[in-house]
């Protein structure tokens, strides 16, 4: 995915002539993450990725998309705006590990539609005071049989128009050459300048991250994930993975046997002549001489079975995980397994709670851009005679009450339970930490217990 290697070391402004918002230490940055994403950082050549980004990213989108609700009015933009919106993951995944995405609507075969552009795939020339992206440089990677090219597109919104520039680049020969859009049948139907008028926002949306960029302090996006220390972590926890997969590997029982059991010796005559070990060459490594104590009847034959550092090695894993969640601040538990830590009810909740302010971060960022997604199809909509420039849509967030307030959800589960509808130990569990054997464990039996005692202390 990251199309920043096509460039072969060179800047985008070098090839393209095109100034882009993106400083050496922003587009670094870029780089790595799109690296990491893909599983293949610097240090992902000796230590595979252990999954957390994937954790992490599916553990925020899993929550956005269960919440989220889209009523849409006009049914000339409905079918793309739902679209949109059962793609929502994807859009909290591009926020989460990139930093952010574009929405680049598009009018194709007679229908309104669109695609999503991760960070590094696009780059940023302009943004308004408020961050609002008016500039950017979208970047395709195009392979037509033996035949690779690179098309990009120069979008620019001023004076309530909205420009845009194809260019087409052959990239055969590890070096990118300009070629005409006809080059290539993917764009030899492509109108290579062209320019939408009297629009109110910039034709392109951009869903960022709430990140405050520490990187160079532009307006450029901060994935999540790029946090300051959080891609040491990752790799910290990459490397510690890959070091308890070693261990387990060679905690496998061994057997090693004298020298002896393998030698085949050869003889000329009544003499021997010299001897060889056979077996294979597995076999040959395991193989260790037994020199014994000096009497006659040592173990020709020894068992190994190397003593293991589960804990210990899950223990360092568990701590670089916890750490990840302390710096990004998305609560203790998220990632690293909460049951190997105590906690009060309050320190869980307080790990919730930091998990759910990074939802609603996401959440308020995406509800803005999903009218400013309306409001472009709805002009595109009325553009091309498919219906009305009617942009009205209606977000409504489920749940939104129970889950961010403790103390009403606390209630609402005391109800539930008094009514018999839910039993207490579903309470410790959702509360308290705890798993539910050591919820079940943990409420008392006693069936005369008041229901403020039935849960023991927090």
């Amino acid at each position: 995915m990251n199309i920043l290697n096509a460039f072969h070391g060179y800047t985008v402004e070098e090839v393209t002539g095109i100034k882009t918002n993106i400083t050496n230490e922003m587009y670094r940055a870029i780089n790595l993450w799109a690296d990491m994403a893909s599983g293949h950082a610097p240090w992902n050549e000796k230590s595979p990725s252990c999954g957390i980004l994937d954790q992490i990213a599916g553990r925020l989108h899993m929550m956005v998309s269960r919440e989220i609700g889209l009523e849409v009015n006009n049914p000339a933009i409905e079918k793309a705006m739902y679209h949109l919106n059962d793609n929502v993951d994807k859009i909290v995944d591009y926020i989460t590990l990139f930093g952010g995405c574009v929405a680049r609507p598009v009018f194709s075969n007679g229908k309104l539609q669109y695609q999503l552009i991760p960070l590094g795939n696009y780059l940023p020339t302009r943004y308004d005071f408020d961050g609002t992206l008016t500039g950017a440089l979208i970047l395709k990677q195009i392979i037509n049989g033996q035949h690779k090219f690179l098309l990009t597109e120069e979008h620019l919104y001023e004076n309530e128009n909205h420009s845009v520039k194809c260019t087409l680049y052959n990239n055969d020969e590890q070096t990118l050459r300009k070629v005409s859009l006809a080059s290539c049948p993917q764009t030899e139907n492509l109108t290579e300048e062209y320019t939408w008028h009297n629009v109110k926002q910039p034709m392109i949306i951009e869903f960022r991250s709430h990140c405050v960029n520490k990187i160079d302090g532009s307006n450029v996006p901060v994935a999540l994930i790029g946090a300051e220390g959080v891609p040491y972590l990752v790799k910290c926890a990459d490397e510690q993975f890959e070091r308890m997969n070693w261990e387990q590997k060679s905690g496998e029982r061994k057997m090693w046997a004298d020298r002896d059991l393998f030698v085949k010796r050869e003889k000329k005559g009544n003499k021997v002549v010299g001897s060889y070990i056979t077996g294979n060459e597995d076999l040959n490594r395991l193989i260790m001489q037994v020199e014994g104590d000096g009497s006659l009847d040592y173990a020709k034959v020894k068992e190994v079975s190397p003593t293991l550092r589960t804990a210990e090695q899950n223990a360092m894993f568990q701590q670089i995980l916890r750490r990840i969640e302390l710096t990004m601040n998305i609560g203790k538990g998220t990632i690293s397994d909460a049951e190997s830590v105590q906690q009060t009810a309050t320190q869980y909740n307080g790990g919730r709670q930091e998990l759910y302010a990074i939802v609603d971060k996401i959440e308020d960022e995406i509800e803005v851009k999903y009218q400013t997604c309306a409001d472009v199809f709805a002009y595109m909509a009325a553009a091309y005679g498919l219906g009305s420039a009617d942009s009205t849509i209606v977000i409504k967030w489920n749940d939104d009450a129970t889950r961010k307030d403790i103390t009403a959800a606390k209630q609402i589960e005391l109800q539930e339970i008094a009514s018999g509808v839910r039993a207490p130990w579903e309470y410790r569990r959702d509360f308290m930490g705890e798993d539910e054997e050591t919820a079940k464990v943990n409420v008392p039996q006693a069936q005369t217990q008041g229901i403020e005692d039935i849960f023991g202390k927090e």
